[in-house]
């Protein structure tokens, strides 16, 4: 397994680490005006000529779509990326289609593996199932050859993945049908929208809205709704262990994983493994 961070803009590298690791993943997983430039990639390569860059493209909206479009041909045309990493079905089809024949790896975004096992709870709405079922529900869309072979067929090559311990049976068969498999080792994505958390709560608008995403908010549970009561309670005890601290960046929200030692077990499994930047820089909403 190799490790590289993941980055959200250009001015974010911190250039000692980059010295060290020589892997970066740029982007983001929700907001296309997160998408570095052509000449931010030429200048990343000119400054470190062996890192590897892999771009990270988000969840598209149909307005912005020709704005993905654009943003990607200018990219690939730098001739110095290493892999584009596609959130939005769209934006893969446009892509996989027009430079099927490039030497650029296509990989699936988290957006498009998202598991039930994402669900900090899911053991409990599975509590009652068995065996079979609890490994069907928390595997991944990709667990079936016939899926993995149509994806490779347009010319992707793996995907990221949210893992956990709950999962891990699904990412060793996803590995075993020969699929690339990047594992993001910090974070899990928890929820998305088309429509920007932050900037909605906010009540601003790009490009006046872009600092607040560099600062993710924490939502921390304090009250639950309950019936019998009919109205706000004290969660239990219970209640607190299974919900964890939610980090809003953007329009992802995500929470911290919590199986990193696991997963650095299974790094025989995993090409890529994924530190995400933005870990320690949060504030409380």
């Amino acid at each position: 397994m190799k490790t590289g961070l993941f980055i959200r803009k250009y001015d974010e590298v911190e250039w000692e680490k980059m010295n060290k690791n020589k892997c970066l993943f740029l982007g983001s997983e929700g907001c296309i005006y997160k998408l570095p430039h052509k000449n931010e990639i030429v200048d990343l390569k000119n400054k470190i000529k062996d890192m590897e860059i892999h771009i990270i493209t988000p969840l598209v909206s149909q307005m912005n779509l020709q704005l993905a479009k654009d943003a990607i041909d200018d990219l690939i045309s730098a001739n110095a990326i290493d892999s584009i990493t596609f959130n939005d079905y769209g934006v893969l089809y446009y892509v996989a289609n027009k430079y099927k024949y490039s030497n650029i790896k296509f990989y699936l975004g988290r957006l498009l593996t998202k598991s039930f096992s994402d669900c900090p709870w899911s053991d409990h709405l599975n509590r009652n199932e068995e065996d079979f079922v609890k490994k069907y529900m928390n595997g991944f869309a990709l667990n079936d050859p016939r899926k993995i072979k149509m994806f490779k067929d347009m010319g992707i090559e793996g995907a990221h993945l949210s893992a956990n311990h709950k999962n891990a049976e699904g990412l060793k068969e996803i590995a075993q049908n020969g699929f690339d498999i990047i594992v993001h080792l910090n974070t899990i994505i928890g929820s998305s929208s088309r429509i920007c958390s932050q900037a909605q709560y906010h009540s601003l608008s790009y490009p006046a809205c872009k600092d607040k995403c560099e600062k993710p908010a924490v939502l921390r549970l304090s009250k639950v709704w309950s019936l019998k009561e009919d109205g706000y309670i004290e969660p239990s005890k219970e209640v607190k262990r299974m919900v964890p601290d939610y980090y809003v960046a953007g329009n992802i929200t995500y929470y911290r994983n919590p199986d990193q030692e696991l997963l650095l077990d299974m790094s025989h499994l995993i090409t890529y493994g994924v530190e995400d930047s933005h870990f320690g820089t949060y504030v409380y909403a």
